[in-house]
């Protein structure tokens, strides 16, 4: 009887601990957006851009189609989150290149063109 109750509070316990950690977007208006870097580790990243209260929140498509990879489309779009970013770099005026911000990675599970 104590085995039972024992094995039933740390089931418990676990099932109250566990962390999701896919939070899911779900048709989200954006649009898609270049960021050339001359360097050999980013030469081209496609980012959306999503607009809310307190700015730009950026985001990086690990499985974006070459369909979408074009400046500015206007985008709706569900989507995963995933547990890593991926940094964005620029050029300085010397050529030097630089960690311009951090852009959350993003498993794309729906994409269309808006109007």
């Amino acid at each position: 009887m104590k085995s039972t109750v024992l094995y039933l509070v740390i089931i418990l316990g676990l099932i109250g601990c566990t962390k999701v950690s896919n939070v899911d977007l779900k048709n989200q208006n954006g649009s898609i957006e270049i960021h050339r870097c001359f360097c050999q580790t980013s030469a081209y990243r496609f980012l959306i851009v999503v607009s809310d209260t307190s700015g730009n929140v950026y985001y990086n498509p690990v499985n974006l189609s070459e369909d979408y990879k074009d400046q500015n489309y206007k985008i709706v779009f569900s989507g995963n989150l995933l547990n890593d970013s991926s940094e964005v770099y620029q050029n300085l005026p010397n050529d030097a290149v630089i960690v311009a911000f951090k852009a959350r990675n993003i498993k794309l599970t729906y994409i269309k063109k808006a109007s």
